[in-house]
């Protein structure tokens, strides 16, 4: 777990600023289950997915929370350890990566596969770094991710 929170923390300053050090590497080790960790042959990091699993009913809510703050307070309240708390306790059909950190679209993809293959979801979300804006993906069909 140290070695994937010093890539996170590395690979996304931000985070810094918002939750410290000790808070991110007890949330990898409560949800080891909800880690995606993608390595290339050299067993280096290429990427790192947290995903929790929500309710339709929290998405929906998590979509019009993400349409109304902006930036700062969709990273204040992200970093809230209540609301860290509700969200992995949440069960739900859906997939929502709470932080996603990767080297490429490749990388993304590779991982996408090994979530999808495990979970099964009807919808992956995600937070757009560059706008703040919650983003859906909802299954329809089966992803081709060939």
């Amino acid at each position: 777990m140290i070695e994937l929170s010093k890539y996170i923390y590395e690979n996304y300053p931000e985070l810094k600023n918002k939750i410290q050090y000790w808070q991110l590497l007890s949330l990898l080790d409560k949800n080891e289950d909800k880690i995606i960790c993608i390595r290339d042959n050299d067993n280096k990091i290429k990427g790192i997915g947290i995903y929790v699993k929500i309710s339709d009913d929290l998405l929906e809510d998590f979509k019009l929370l993400s349409d109304i703050y902006g930036r700062e307070e969709m990273i204040d309240f992200i970093s809230e350890p209540v609301f860290q708390t509700a969200l992995f306790t949440e069960k739900g059909e859906n997939v929502h990566f709470f932080i996603l950190v990767a080297e490429g679209f490749d990388t993304i993809r590779r991982g996408l596969r090994e979530v999808i293959k495990k979970e099964n979801p009807t919808a992956i979300s995600w937070i757009d770094i560059k706008d703040y804006k919650l983003k859906i993906f909802r299954r329809r069909e089966k992803l081709c991710l060939n």
